[in-house]
């Protein structure tokens, strides 16, 4: 049995102070908006007692579905790249970037290139599916799983948080699905953006749902994990090789009194049954008062 636990929407806090210069650009506003009221929504206290309960329970492998940072700050994704290494080595977490990592453009340097270790492929999986030049998709595989990374995470106008796979990363997911479909793996697809088409609105959306919906149909997957919406959501995709479930996690960090359950990360056990395979899912929430966290949800996902 592998188990595979997954998180996204960290929005690390405290916000680092932002120079003017920064300031400059699409970041106004996001910054107004985080001392308006964000900063009491994504509470790092939260975050904190989320990934404790994560790393003592020892799962196989992590993945972080995107948004680490808030306003693309460089010093954010520094101390990204920090609370990353306190998750766990890259040998055992995998992270991809959401819409708030590309917040706005930045040389990968003084951006994501500080989580690079995070978001390069394995020996295993390069061997089956060679990273492109693009650097998206890659391929990490352990046994009889297999990651494939995407990148929905591009810079847009003010008030947009949409994003977008793109015809290269299309027809490279393709081939990479077609490939560890023939090897007999379970393919386990990250993206931060929901992929399926009415899965958001416009302005936050996947702009090329619809063709991407089209390549897991085609070309088939068993699980497909995401972010972006905040909410905990289960849907089925039909595919040539079976449904692939789709499902989206709540914030790691979001604290809105109210809503249960706020934080979230959920724990998938992947084993193989007979000809098929059976996923079970485990919700881990924080609880309010006093805080901590609660298996909220378990549920048998797929059992074939």
């Amino acid at each position: 049995m592998f188990t595979l636990a997954h998180l996204s929407d960290i929005h690390l806090s405290p916000m680092p102070r932002a120079k003017r210069r920064h300031l400059l650009s699409k970041r106004m506003l996001g910054y107004v908006n985080w001392h308006r009221g964000r900063k009491y929504v994504h509470r790092r206290e939260i975050l904190d007692i989320l990934t404790r309960d994560l790393i003592e329970r020892k799962p196989d492998h992590i993945a972080v579905t995107g948004d680490l940072v808030n306003l693309g700050l460089p010093d954010e994704f520094v101390r990204a790249a920090e609370w990353l290494h306190h998750l766990g080595p890259p040998a055992r977490v995998t992270a991809i970037p959401g819409n708030h990592d590309a917040y706005v453009r930045l040389h990968p340097g003084r951006g994501t290139g500080h989580w690079q270790p995070y978001m390069r492929s394995n020996a295993a999986g390069e061997k089956l599916v060679p990273t492109p030049p693009t650097l998206f998709p890659f391929v990490r595989r352990f046994g009889d799983i297999a990651i494939v990374a995407l990148s929905s995470a591009i810079p847009t106008m003010p008030f947009i948080a949409a994003g977008k796979v793109g015809s290269l990363q299309r027809g490279l997911l393709t081939e990479a699905l077609s490939r560890l479909g023939r090897e007999g793996l379970f393919r386990v697809v990250l993206i931060h953006h929901p992929p399926l088409p009415g899965q958001a609105s416009w302005h936050r959306g996947l702009r090329d749902a619809g063709r991407t919906t089209k390549v897991l149909r085609q070309n088939g997957a068993e699980l497909v994990l995401h972010g972006h919406n905040h909410e905990q959501t289960i849907l089925e995709l039909d595919t040539v090789s079976g449904p692939a479930i789709v499902v989206g996690v709540p914030s790691a960090s979001e604290a809105v009194e109210g809503r249960v359950p706020a934080a979230r990360y959920n724990e998938y056990c992947i084993a193989r049954n007979g000809s098929g395979w059976r996923v079970e899912m485990v919700g881990r929430s924080v609880a309010a008062a006093p805080e901590h966290v609660w298996e909220s949800e378990r549920r048998v996902l797929r059992e074939q």
